[in-house]
Parts: structure tokens; C-alpha cells; sequence
């Protein structure tokens, strides 16, 4: 059994958004990844996909989800479920800072654009200029 406590994980902060790594490589899980993050009133996640399934449970806030042609508005607390390969993005309504868990059934999810080039990951990517 692997103990973490979030307080001792590192938070990463790009322009955009903030993420804790709360299990993946670093966590000895075999096939399960969770990241913790914040998302200010501004920010946003750009457009992307991944090639397995994404779980969003939205903590606090309310974000404007984009899943390929659809938006919809979603308020805090809810779960969303991103089908593998489904183009999503997403960025806070109001003045309220989002913060969710985005939870992958894989250890090392890549992320990709909607042409299909990977992204950096979260804590990785320093660009600023993306839009949903």
C-alpha cells in the first residue's frame, strides 16, 4: 500500500492551469493516473484528446465543456466521462475558480491535438495563447 499525502506533492503551475500529480509513474500505480487542478477564472484546458478514457469529477466551479460540437455548462459537483479519442476542452464560467480530478485508466496518458500532434502534458506546457 502507497500513502500520499497532498500536501507533500508538488503543484505545477503553467499559464492556465495548476495541477498536483496525486498518482501516476511516481506513485508505483500499475495502471491508473489522477490529477489534481485549478483552473482560474480566465484559463482554460485547450482542445485535445486522449487515447483512452478520461473521468472528470468538477470539485468547485462551474466549467463550459466542449465535447467535438457540443458545449455544455457544468456546475460543481459533477462527473463527466470522455469517451477515448473524443475531442474535449473546457473553461470556467464566472468569476469562480474551477478546481477537478481528471482520472485516466492508464499511468501515462499522452494528450493530442485535434489534428492529432501530442501536447505537453499539464505541467509541461508553458503556452498561453490556446482557446477552447
Amino acid at each position: 500500500m502507497a500513502v500520499f499525502l497532498h500536501e507533500s506533492l508538488p503543484v505545477h503551475t503553467v499559464p492556465r492551469i495548476k495541477t498536483r500529480i496525486l498518482v501516476g509513474d511516481a506513485s508505483g500505480a500499475a495502471a491508473t493516473t489522477i490529477w489534481e487542478q485549478w483552473i482560474e477564472p480566465g484559463g482554460h484546458i485547450p482542445v485535445h484528446y486522449h487515447e483512452v478514457e478520461e473521468v472528470l469529477v468538477i470539485l468547485s466551479g462551474c466549467v463550459d465543456v466542449s465535447l467535438g460540437e457540443e458545449r455544455v455548462k457544468v456546475p460543481a459537483p459533477a462527473t463527466i466521462v470522455i469517451a477515448p479519442h473524443q475531442l474535449h476542452g473546457l473553461q470556467p464560467t464566472g468569476t469562480e475558480q474551477v478546481h477537478l480530478l481528471a482520472m485516466f485508466p492508464e499511468k501515462s496518458p499522452q494528450i493530442f491535438d485535434p489534428e492529432g500532434n501530442l501536447r505537453p502534458l499539464p505541467w509541461e506546457d508553458w503556452q498561453s495563447d490556446d482557446t477552447t
